[in-house]
């Protein structure tokens, strides 16, 4: 007994040093998810260590962008603790084989690995949503053995085997041929062996050539033919330790026990196959926009960092909410709560993958051609502009990278064959839109290739200082300047000129509060309208162009939503369209808020255009700057704001917006009360719910 607990202790250290390896390994292998990968590794010790103690699976589910190594971190950590002949990959996606692949792969675990350890990936989970846009069920009769899966992971699969038909055919064969006057005995036919041979279609099998002729060979006649063995153990795959069992069996049987142990083999061949991964580990890994709000921004102009920085932001509440929008309650629960949130990638860990990726095609080049090849700094920039899109992950980057390392190496080698250099070393660097390859032998460089680079981005990039640049720099200044002067916030950027489809500009600025009152409707509409009345300001009303269509959309949604669901119109109450389901809201029948709205807007237009108006200054030298150059950043704001703003004072700026009145008022209020109360109520001795009025929530 004490041997076995050593061995058994001995066992767990070796496991746990396994473990630690594999966090080190994928740490090295996997940039900017070092958090994710701690998460990931102690969630899954327990289930490592002690497998033999689990009853139910453990699940553990993996949330992120697209392209943040979700599916290729737990196929790396399968090879990593020796599982990944028992790691069962499963892609939920929309294809039309889905069905069938889950099916394929259930049935792989049921003949391989039925009740033990194992590891599956659910992967592209939100396509497995129960509930459409509208919160409708979804009827998904498939996707319900996953729910099986994730809630007890014992559950059972049909058969559907095409062996079931052979079976039965050879049953019918043999009755009949039992009624009329074939024995058997001990798996052998005894008595009519030529009338069973013939009627069985068994003449090749038992011919045999003898004194020049073809002769039966009746000595062993077997009354289920060796050719069926395969069938009958693939039904009942459980009831035998190998397939020479079937024959074994069938050796002790006369003829009508042998249709009975058929039948028998048939009813199990027929009946569901119990599939138990109950000691499983399941990965669920999904993309949640509904969480990831800025999964739909495309834009490569999108600073990385602000990305990473909202994702962080990103918590188990905010997955659950978005999970309510695509499963049912009681599904959310069978997830669990073991949820780990992956970052978006910031510029750092962008600018690490590609050193990563570069620094592994040095070693295969060199391992290949014992040749050093280096990159110069500006391909790696140049990688960078290309490649990063940062809400897409490291997929554009790795493309980017084929497209201008790797599709250039056989043309550097085969200069090197042509003009017979025997070069020790090799550089890439970038010039504009050429790859300059230098040959190096020693410190000399003795030879130089250039290769032409198609640009797509950095194309894109480029300064039009046309007419259309000229509008969107007026544009987007006029939004930049409402930011400042009304909302107190400077924009963390200005583009003139940028690389998305369907955008000619834009202003990001980030507001320091989390919440919007009554005072600021007006100034938050005088953002959306900016643009607008900074064109109509410079260039005249009748020179306006339709590039505010997307400023004023967003700016009706948002005077709509405050007075027909945030309660801020005349009556607190929530509104609807008639021709919607609107039992609990109001209906507007004399569209009183749409007149409120429009009252709102043009309010806010005549803000926006009276603020412009005494900013006049700094509107022409901040769009006149933008119509030259692409970008304006903060810094360059500042200093914009120092020099040509009117009656502006920077203190004004809101840097830090956690308390700005609410929490001081109510403060105040309460100082105000013990004043003239006379002393301070205390609320240690009161038990009092603030949600609670006539037993119900609100």
């Amino acid at each position: 007994m004490t041997k076995q607990i050593h061995e058994r202790q001995k066992e767990i250290i070796q496991k746990q040093e396994i473990l630690d390896i594999a966090k080190d390994t994928l740490k090295q292998e996997f940039i900017g998810i070092d958090k994710v990968i701690d998460e990931v590794v102690d969630a899954i010790s327990s289930w490592y260590l002690f497998p033999d103690l689990q009853e139910k699976p453990v699940v553990i589910n993996l949330w992120g962008l697209t392209g943040v190594g979700k599916s290729s971190l737990i196929n790396r950590l399968a090879q990593l603790i020796n599982f990944d002949k028992k790691y069962f990959h499963f892609d939920l996606g929309e294809g039309e084989s889905r069905d069938w692949n889950i099916k394929r792969k259930l049935e792989e675990i049921y003949e391989n690995v039925n009740g033990y350890p194992i590891i599956l990936a659910l992967d592209e989970f939100q396509h497995a949503r129960t509930l459409d846009e509208t919160g409708k069920e979804i009827d998904k009769t498939a996707s319900r053995i996953i729910w099986q899966l994730l809630d007890s992971g014992i559950f059972q699969i049909s058969r559907h085997s095409y062996h079931l038909e052979e079976l039965y055919d050879l049953m019918q064969k043999l009755r009949y041929l039992l009624k009329n006057g074939v024995c058997v005995s001990k798996g052998k036919v005894i008595s009519k062996k030529e009338y069973f041979i013939e009627q069985m279609d068994l003449k090749n099998q038992y011919m045999n050539y003898e004194d020049s002729e073809f002769k039966l060979d009746l000595s062993n006649v077997l009354f289920i033919p060796t050719s069926y063995y395969e069938a009958i153990f693939s039904l009942a795959k459980e009831q035998f330790s190998s397939k020479f069992e079937v024959g074994e069996i069938l050796e002790e049987l006369n003829g009508y026990g042998t249709i009975k142990y058929l039948f028998d083999i048939f009813t199990i061949g027929n009946s569901p196959k119990p599939v138990d991964c109950s000691k499983g580990l399941i990965f669920v890994l999904g993309n949640l926009d509904e969480a990831y709000t800025m999964s739909n921004n495309y834009n490569p102009d999108m600073d990385a960092d602000e990305f990473h920085q909202q994702s962080m932001k990103i918590n188990v509440p905010i997955i659950k909410r978005a999970l309510k929008r695509r499963f049912r309650n009681e599904q959310i629960a069978r997830l669990g709560n073991i949820h780990i949130i992956y970052p978006a990638f910031s510029k750092n860990s962008f600018r690490r993958i590609i050193d990563l990726e570069l620094s592994k095609i040095q070693e295969k080049l060199f391992h290949h051609q014992k040749i050093k090849l280096e990159f110069d700094q500006t391909i790696h920039e140049l990688i960078y502009k290309e490649g990063v899109y940062p809400t897409q992950g490291t997929r554009p980057i790795f493309t980017t990278i084929h497209q201008i390392v790797n599709t250039k190496v056989g043309r550097v080698f085969t200069e090197m064959i042509l003009n017979n250099l025997f070069a020790s070393k090799i550089v890439f660097r970038a010039i504009d839109d050429k790859i300059i390859v230098d040959y190096f032998q020693s410190e000399e460089k003795i030879h130089s290739l250039s290769i032409l680079q198609q640009l797509n981005l950095e194309n894109l990039r480029k300064n039009k200082q046309d007419d259309v640049q000229a509008i969107t720099a007026v544009h987007e200044a006029g939004h930049a300047i409402i930011s400042i002067i009304l909302l107190h916030t400077v924009p963390e950027v200005i583009f003139s000129n940028t690389i998305e489809a369907g955008t000619a500009g834009f202003v990001y600025s980030k507001f320091k509060w989390n919440y919007i009152s009554r005072k600021e409707i007006t100034n938050r509409l005088a953002l959306f309208l900016g643009g607008l009345a900074a064109e109509k300001f410079i260039f005249g009303e009748e020179n306006v162009t339709t590039g505010a269509e997307d400023d004023i959309e967003k700016a009706t949604n948002f005077i709509t939503e405050m007075l027909k669901q945030s309660g801020m119109g005349k009556l607190p109450a929530a509104y609807h369209n008639k021709d919607l389901h609107s039992r609990n809201y109001i209906y507007d029948e004399n569209d009183n808020l749409g007149k409120e709205a429009e009252a709102w807007i043009s309010k806010a237009l005549n803000l926006a255009e009276n603020t412009l108006k005494e900013q006049e200054v700094l509107l022409l030298k901040m769009a006149d700057y933008l119509s030259d150059n692409r970008t304006m950043n903060k810094e360059q704001l500042s200093q914009l704001l120092e020099k040509y703003a009117y009656n502006f004072e920077f203190e004004t700026l809101i840097e830090n917006g956690d308390l700005l009145f609410y929490r001081n008022q109510l403060k105040e209020k309460v100082e105000a009360l013990s004043e003239k109360t006379g002393n301070i109520l205390s609320m240690d001795s009161f038990e009092i719910s603030l949600n609670k009025t006539f037993g119900n929530k609100i």
